[in-house]
């Protein structure tokens, strides 16, 4: 199913081609004509000859190949309209996370799976013995062969899996002597600290500057004019440097 759009393209195409190829000119000429194919391409204008009705062959085959594959993908394809899903009876379904494409799940396995059942083995049953009357019968005489005439073999002593060790005997233990408790220390009451001596702040007296006795009177002309001539005398000498 999945080749058959492919073959079905193909064979239609190669039918297509073969009919434009076999088809009389005027008949094929008058199509051309009749379809407006003239009028879109000048070049395919009657009359025809061989180049064009081998281009006619070719494209019609194509044309034809390209529209039966695509009408038959849609209906026999992968998902198409007419293919119906084959559904396995008996597969359990899983989620499509659980799936993994290289290991399909499988069906659960039946006895069928497995083949030919085995021949069971069964062991002929013994043959049964009636109940003696007497209940208290000793078992000898009513199973002769359940008590041997001969007595068997006594077992063979197993040594013990334990060994014993057998060595000197520990020393006993002395316990100690006992040990007097110490006598218990007097308390004494502690006795409160002595409180440290208070030191008081000494003040720091601010200095004081030495008062400058005020003028008593306005300066003369006289203490002004010579100021100023030694004002003058100091600036001179630092112009000069």
């Amino acid at each position: 199913m999945r080749s058959l759009p492919v073959y079905g393209g193909l064979g239609v195409g190669v039918i297509a081609a073969i009919a434009f190829v076999a088809m009389p000119a005027d008949t094929l000429e008058s199509l051309v004509w009749n379809s407006g194919v003239a009028a879109v391409l000048p070049v395919a204008a009657p009359p025809l000859g061989v180049t064009a009705r081998a281009l006619l062959a070719l494209g019609s085959g194509v044309l034809f190949a390209a529209v039966t594959w695509a009408a038959l993908y849609l209906l026999f394809g992968p998902g198409g309209f007419l293919v119906k899903p084959v559904r396995s009876e008996g597969v359990p379904v899983i989620r499509r996370a659980d799936a993994h494409p290289d290991a399909p799940p499988r069906r659960p396995m039946s006895s069928a799976d497995l083949g030919m059942p085995l021949m069971e083995v069964v062991m002929p049953a013994g043959p049964e013995r009636p109940i003696p009357a007497d209940l208290d019968l000793p078992l000898a005489a009513f199973d002769p062969a359940a008590l041997l005439q001969v007595p068997m073999e006594p077992a063979r002593p197993v040594a013990p899996l334990v060994t014993p060790l057998v060595g000197p005997m520990p020393a006993p233990i002395v316990q100690p002597e006992p040990v007097p408790e110490p006598t218990p220390a007097l308390r004494r009451d502690p006795q409160p600290a002595a409180e440290p001596e208070r030191i008081e702040a000494v003040e720091p007296t601010p200095a004081t500057r030495p008062v400058r006795p005020a003028p008593t009177g306005q300066p003369s002309i006289e203490s002004l004019l010579r100021r100023l001539e030694q004002g003058a005398g100091r600036r001179s000498p630092a112009a000069a440097r």
